[in-house]
């Protein structure tokens, strides 16, 4: 039996400096119109992964500077090697105001470090490289061969990720996958999925007029955020549940053992939800029950931001000439986003809305689950309770999306998740945080989960 109480005090002996660690790395403003930041944030991490004792490899897209490298760092050897699925690049921070501290100056405050990217992924990164470093130093040679795979494009659709795994040719034929983190809810409790959500990400605009004009015109000018407007409001229905036509064109149905998994999940953190972001229903009247299989089982359509007009301070009397929205769909199993482009395309066409335009990129990404019954989520939920004392939760998928299909799908790898990302970490919006604490117990459950990986058969 392997001497965890060593690893877990060499975890706790290292927190403070490696927290330090990681308010370096969180200080790189690596959002995707940031090309020098990313390229930064991939040389930090590239030197990390060297000191760690790994094969570094940086993978760049040949003929195209301004894609963000790959960083591929290997470690160990043996029979068995385990993709750990990371990226670099943040979430924008705006509006920075929202922050109590600003985003690119991380902060401990009340046992948390605040910085944007610190749990989505850089902090859950850093835990993935601890936990082998304490493994190395406490236990001695790895298990199994570990490969980290850090992107630099992952929050805007990892559109160059295929092309950069093609160059390493077999990178993607492992035993295993590690998504980017884990999740642990509101009391303390670690989550478990076998999957992620596929997404489409889509702009649409409208041009009414061939420029602003004076807002004495709107009775007789074509207005264009009123057309946008008009075609929006066929996206849902009076409930505000998705209404599009062909959205659910290609969705699996579940399986028996699918359903079963996702119906003896506890509501009571549902509940806590809805307290926590101030409303008393969800959409539709659905209980509790009924949400945690719409958000496993049914796609999305979501409004990420809407713009048009003038909407400075003081006023413009303008009837403006252009509108945009982003809409960005979550995918299950099956579906071709494709085909779900085109359906929506086809929805606006069938009501009239021919002007209302997509832009030039669409960002794309599939869904991929791994089987309810795989032992790697086994393995995965036996090494978070033992680390975390609780009932591991297991989930079908992740709520949000990460680059699975392109790394697992071609030879379908079964894959995980492992991690401390607390549900309430503000991923995604202003003070964003990472409990120390937990980023400590994701450490410990990585490299437990070392044994446990090479210890599978087949």
């Amino acid at each position: 039996m392997p001497d965890y109480a060593a690893l877990d005090r060499y975890v706790e002996e290292h927190m403070s400096a490696w927290t330090d660690e990681l308010t370096q790395f969180c200080r790189f403003p690596s959002e995707s119109t940031d090309l020098p930041a990313l390229r930064g944030a991939a040389e930090w991490i590239a030197e990390r992964l060297d000191r760690l004792g790994a094969r570094v490899d940086t993978v760049e897209l040949p003929g195209d500077p301004n894609v963000p490298p790959l960083v591929i760092g290997e470690i160990g050897d043996g029979p068995m090697t385990l993709n750990a699925v990371q990226h670099y690049d943040v979430q924008p921070a705006v509006p920075y105001e929202l922050w109590t501290t600003p985003p690119y100056e991380p902060e401990v405050r009340d046992g948390r470090l605040y910085a944007r990217g610190v749990t989505d992924n850089k902090g859950e990164l850093m835990s993935r490289v601890w936990g082998v470093e304490a493994y190395l130093a406490t236990l001695g040679r790895l298990p199994c061969r570990v490969r980290f795979l850090v992107e630099g494009e992952e929050e805007y659709g990892s559109g160059h990720l295929d092309q950069l795994l093609d160059l390493r040719p077999g990178i993607r034929k492992v035993e295993g996958a590690l998504i980017e983190g884990g999740g642990v809810d509101l009391v303390g409790q670690p989550e478990i999925v076998g999957g992620v959500r596929g997404i489409i990400v889509v702009e649409l605009f409208v041009k009414s007029i061939a420029y602003d004009a004076h807002s004495s015109l709107a009775t007789v000018l074509p207005s264009a955020p009123a057309r946008l407007i008009q075609a929006l409001a066929t996206f849902w229905n009076e409930d505000g549940q998705p209404a599009v036509d062909g959205l659910n064109d290609g969705v699996l149905p579940p399986t028996p053992a699918q359903v079963a998994i996702v119906d003896s999940t506890s509501t009571a953190d549902l509940a806590d939800r809805k307290r926590e972001f101030g409303v008393d229903r969800f959409l539709g009247g659905m209980n509790e029950r009924e949400a945690i299989r719409a958000m496993t089982f049914t796609p999305t359509c979501n409004v990420q931001g809407l713009w048009a007009g003038f909407t400075g301070p003081g006023a413009k009397t303008i009837t403006p000439a252009e509108a945009h929205v982003r809409i960005d769909i979550r995918l299950v199993p099956d579906q071709d986003p494709t085909a779900i482009l085109a359906n929506l395309r086809a929805h606006l066409d069938r009501r009239g809305f021919e002007d209302v335009k997509f832009g030039a990129k669409a960002e794309q990404e599939r869904a991929y689950w791994t089987t309810p019954d795989d032992p790697l989520l086994d393995a995965a939920a036996r090494v978070s309770e033992a680390v975390f004392g609780r009932p591991a939760k297991r989930r079908l998928s992740a709520p949000g999306t990460a680059p699975m299909w392109q790394v697992c799908g071609r030879d379908t790898i079964r894959m995980t998740s492992l991690g401390g990302g607390h549900d309430d970490c503000r991923a995604h919006a202003p003070d964003e945080n990472y409990r120390l604490d937990y980023a400590a117990k994701a450490a410990q459950v990585t490299a437990r989960f070392l044994d446990e990986f090479a210890a599978i058969d087949g």
